[in-house]
């Protein structure tokens, strides 16, 4: 029996890197609403940790046929189970120590010096030598750069030559570590700055680009060391911070994006990713990973667009993966999959007229 966790906090607990770690109340609410999710890519038999078992019922109850036939557990239950293996949502100290003080054996879990790897393997410096590996060669049809800074000077120089810039928080979870800068330093921006640096020694910088569209592709590193591909992630986001999946046949959305990027750039990239993780993450990784990418317009209008194959790494499950659980196989209504809240977070699949305008 594997035991499936859903750990939203994770991105905060890799920032935070301590052992024990409480979550800010907006993640911890997501994670007792939310917690059954697991449930619609684990196995049948297969076990759910979860906050409440009774709201886990009652939440899971609107995606029977969709969801695996699971034992929703909490912490109580987990001392006479026997649990085979852990797959968490990401994996971080934080979630380790949670689940050994529940009474799972540390032995079925990455050890210490492994958590470390992952951490450091999930840190936003990895962009740049990805990019590097992902680019060569392909520097015409491509776009993307990464430079790590660590101190406000070298930052203040790259603002002046370049004018508008990205900068980034090593650590953070979606949307919340990251700041556009146009032309000049705001006093709360320069705080953030020198607070992310005084914290986690220094920050991303990356150029601002004209972003079209947003996706990704969604992976998987295997016990053997290899990488698969398991799909296409097409998404929305609003002010950095998820709004959404389609729900589409893949062959639709490789439609989709082929409108602008052609097939054959998309399937190399794919490629050389594959290649690429399957020597980084063998022996220090397994699980799902999503590699976040865009569609960028190039220079003037009627310049035609450019690939940005790299924007963000996800050494984790995503909700790209979410949404490939839930994908159908053959040309069905498009529809979007996303998360709302009224009194509780709520996954929902609403209709979607016109899925190419307003997804992608």
């Amino acid at each position: 029996m594997d035991l499936h966790i859903f750990n939203p906090e994770h991105d905060m607990a890799l920032a935070c890197n301590r052992k024990r770690f409480t979550p800010p109340h907006v993640a911890q609410e997501l994670r007792m609403n939310l917690g059954w999710i697991p449930s619609l890519w684990a196995a049948d038999g297969d076990a759910v940790l979860v906050d409440d078992v009774d709201f886990a019922f009652k939440a899971a109850s609107g995606f029977k046929g969709k969801k695996s036939k699971v034992h929703f557990v909490c912490c109580a239950d987990i001392g006479g189970m026997m649990i085979d293996a852990v797959s968490p949502w990401g994996w971080d100290s934080a979630v380790k120590t949670r689940l050994i003080d529940a009474g799972v054996p540390s032995d079925i879990m990455p050890s210490d010096n492994i958590m470390e790897q992952i951490r450091l393997l999930s840190c936003r410096i990895q962009t740049r030598p990805v990019l590097s590996v992902l680019r060569e060669g392909l520097e015409k049809v491509t776009c993307g750069e990464a430079f790590q800074v660590d101190n406000i000077s070298k930052l203040d120089k790259i603002l002046s030559d370049r004018g508008k810039i990205v900068v980034k928080a090593p650590w953070s979870s979606s949307g919340r570590g990251i700041r556009y800068i146009d032309g000049r330093f705001t006093r709360s921006v320069s705080g953030f700055i020198k607070n992310v640096i005084y914290e986690q020694g220094s920050v991303m910088v990356e150029p601002y680009y004209n972003k079209v569209k947003d996706f990704g592709m969604e992976f998987e590193s295997l016990d053997d060391g290899s990488v698969v591909y398991r799909g296409l992630s097409l998404f929305r986001t609003r002010n950095g911070a998820y709004a959404g999946n389609l729900l589409a046949s893949e062959d639709e959305k490789m439609e989709m994006l082929t409108r602008y990027i052609p097939f054959e750039i998309l399937n190399e990239v794919r490629s050389r990713i594959c290649m690429y993780f399957s020597g980084l993450l063998n022996g220090n990784y397994r699980g799902p990973f999503g590699v976040d990418m865009m569609v960028v317009a190039a220079g003037g209008v009627g310049d035609g667009f450019l690939l940005h194959p790299c924007v963000e790494i996800n050494l984790r499950c995503t909700m790209g993966h979410v949404a490939l659980s839930l994908t159908p196989a053959l040309s069905v209504a498009h529809s979007l999959m996303h998360i709302d809240h009224e009194v509780n977070y709520r996954l929902r699949i609403s209709p979607l007229e016109n899925p190419f305008v307003k997804v992608i």
